[in-house]
């Protein structure tokens, strides 16, 4: 019964995949679902095991990461649909997964008086009065 529910079970998973990857397909142009892979490059885990690996497509996409179990940084490349080059810088840590890129949306700048607010509450007190700093 529980061999029977496993594989009940991956077998949806598998199915579920199936249809992203159906729906991705559906997305892309027929170029794109014809792309070939033209570099790929592995290298084995070093003494300090950090992997790194490397691979290009016919369609432009160029992707590089390199990392442990703990830590990968990478970068991926390759030309939007409107012809826009994007390039996307990441590390992925114990601090979560954070992102770089020109194409991405920037947050607007803090309001100064936001600012301001901040300022007075790190030198001042909870009653108001001036913090006094003492070295």
């Amino acid at each position: 019964l529980i061999k029977l529910l496993c594989l009940v079970l991956l077998g949806s998973q598998l199915d579920a995949r199936l249809v992203r990857i159906r729906r991705i397909r559906r997305l892309v142009g027929g170029s794109e679902r014809d792309a070939q892979i033209t570099d790929y490059r592995v290298s084995p885990l070093d003494e300090n095991g950090v992997f790194k690996y490397a691979f290009k497509t016919s369609n432009g996409i160029d992707v590089q990461a390199a990392g442990s179990a703990l830590e990968t940084i990478g970068i991926f490349s390759y030309t939007s649909p409107e012809g826009q080059p994007i390039e996307t810088r990441y590390i992925a840590d114990e601090l979560g997964f954070h992102v770089v890129g020109r194409h991405l949306p920037q947050p607007p700048p803090t309001p100064s008086y936001i600012l301001r607010s901040l300022e007075y509450i790190r030198t001042h007190n909870e009653d108001g009065s001036p913090r006094v700093h003492t070295l």
